[in-house]
């Protein structure tokens, strides 16, 4: 079952948990691992509605999240925090969750599981999405017959087996398949996790569960941590009602038919996602093929398509304004185009998912002189197979695709010149 949803934000629930009565502090929980190591679990006693487990995302905790774990416990939702990389002295990172063994983990969601009097969600973000829904199904075989764990809530997922190659779709990792519990997926829309939510919806659903979505609209990525000097008014609304948002979640995977006995799978359930962390210059395509069509409005609303162009050498770059890296590399965009403007060789912006309004106030602040398209409904940055932000590809005047890069580069440096001046050599 799957139910796309747009967040809102409602103030009379904000209210609530605003005016409550602050609590003191979480109840330290020490529990002996498997592993031998002594986990120190902070726990924020609440009565009467369902557990969250909450595992950390490959950043860790931070003070955000213990201030929503307060204000679930005032909503009536016990919380069990466990800050993995503290207690097992990792540092947060992309690598992170790696470094934390998996049977400590399936003993902590036990713990939780008992403690919970039959009613444990878990709750994790990023790549700790993984150990949330390994850890959860490796204590379905454990348990069969049992339904303590009534589901999992996911924000931003990062489930891939790698990170995507360039004009490929991505490959999700066997456990997000394996998976029949219950979940309830959480993106925001200015995030890059937003334009594959319902694909990764999709990919769950094969797992035979419920899958749940539900999208904060006008919000950016991390809002619910990140503190109000980093992020916009929609954003702060968003972090306040966070913790009224999960307890929606919760409720509804309560109320959600829950399965006593894990999917059987053949395939290596326990697998954690591949982190690559690239080269820092463009990647030859292995078969070159044509670029899909582009065909979008700039945004002057001049009407533009890409085969316009064949004969010239085209780098074509899909970004977004609330991508750091995205505005990190523009100057060295507009460094490599004046470097080659004598050439045949022409640069193309796209912007993903934005309206007109807001990338009108970004240009404010950061001059973009390129030309721009507008991906207003994300459909272009589908029919490239974009995954990550910015993404980048090399077009021949051929209209093929010849190189692509996922991520930012210093787009003037002299290897990168000297593949476009190669590419502009050929006829």
């Amino acid at each position: 079952m799957l139910i796309p949803e747009r967040g809102h934000i409602l103030g009379g629930t904000l209210l609530l948990f605003l005016l409550a009565p602050m609590l003191a502090f979480a109840a330290p929980e020490r529990l002996e691992m498997p592993s031998g190591t002594e986990v120190a679990v902070e726990v924020y006693p609440g009565q009467g509605r369902a557990t969250l487990l909450w595992l950390p995302s490959e950043r860790g905790f931070d003070a955000a999240q213990r201030e929503h774990a307060e204000s679930l416990a005032r909503l009536g939702h016990p919380v069990w925090l466990a800050d993995l990389h503290e207690n097992y002295f990792v540092q947060p990172g992309r690598t992170s969750i790696t470094h934390f063994p998996l049977e400590d983990i399936v003993a902590l969601v036990e713990a939780a599981a008992a403690a919970a009097d039959g009613k444990l969600i878990l709750l994790s973000g990023g790549r700790g999405a993984q150990l949330a829904l390994i850890a959860a199904r490796e204590w379905q075989l454990r348990n069969p017959g049992k339904d303590s764990i009534r589901g999992i809530i996911l924000l931003h997922a990062h489930l891939y087996q790698a990170r995507p190659a360039p004009g490929q779709d991505a490959v999700y990792l066997p456990i997000v398949g394996a998976t029949n519990l219950p979940v309830y997926l959480i993106a925001a829309e200015y995030s890059t996790k937003y334009s594959r939510q319902q694909e990764l919806a999709s990919a769950f659903g094969n797992g035979s569960g419920a899958v749940y979505t539900q999208v904060f609209a006008d919000v950016q990525g991390g809002f619910h941590s990140r503190s109000d000097d980093r992020i916009g008014e929609r954003d702060i609304e968003a972090r306040q009602a966070f913790p009224a948002t999960l307890s929606r979640a919760a409720g509804l995977l309560l109320r959600t038919a829950t399965p006593t006995v894990a999917l059987a799978s053949n395939l290596d359930t326990r697998r954690l996602g591949e982190v690559s962390h690239g080269d820092h210059v463009l990647t030859p395509i292995a078969r070159p093929k044509p670029a899909p069509v582009l065909r979008l409005k700039a945004i002057d609303g001049d009407e533009f398509a890409l085969d316009g162009l064949r004969g010239r050498v085209v780098l074509v770059n899909f970004w977004a304004s609330w991508c750091r890296p995205c505005v990190t590399e523009i100057p060295s965009l507009h460094r490599l185009a004046a470097a080659l403007d004598d050439t045949d060789f022409q640069i193309v912006t796209v912007n993903v998912g934005e309206d007109h309004e807001r990338v009108q106030q970004f240009l404010q602040r950061v001059p973009v002189d390129l030309p721009l398209l507008m991906d207003y409904d994300s459909s272009a940055s589908k029919d490239w197979m974009i995954y990550v932000y910015p993404s980048s590809y090399l077009v021949d005047r051929q209209g093929v695709i010849r190189y692509a890069y996922l991520g930012a580069l210093e787009w003037d440096s002299a290897e990168i010149v000297e593949i476009i001046r190669a590419l502009l050599s050929q006829s």
